[in-house]
């Protein structure tokens, strides 16, 4: 079986900040602030953003503060 890799390198720096997007987002969900399709959402766009090799999509959205997460224009 034929394994892909993303076309770009996440840094420590990009690992630290995955991590910390996640953290946001499930703080978000545990708290009451976000319900579980939003959070299933958010971590899927930077799946999605990585798994096509939209390096720039991925770095914006894992540094995205809780309000800008969850902002859908509302």
């Amino acid at each position: 079986m034929e394994t892909t890799r993303m076309s770009f390198e996440p840094t420590k720096t990009d690992h630290a900040s995955l991590d910390q997007f996640l953290e946001t987002v499930l703080d978000a969900y545990k708290a009451g602030r976000a319900d579980r399709n939003s959070c299933v959402g958010a971590i899927a766009h930077v799946m999605t953003a990585a798994a096509i090799d939209n390096e720039t999509e991925f770095k914006n959205y894992i540094r995205l503060t809780e309000e800008k997460i969850f902002d859908f224009g509302e």
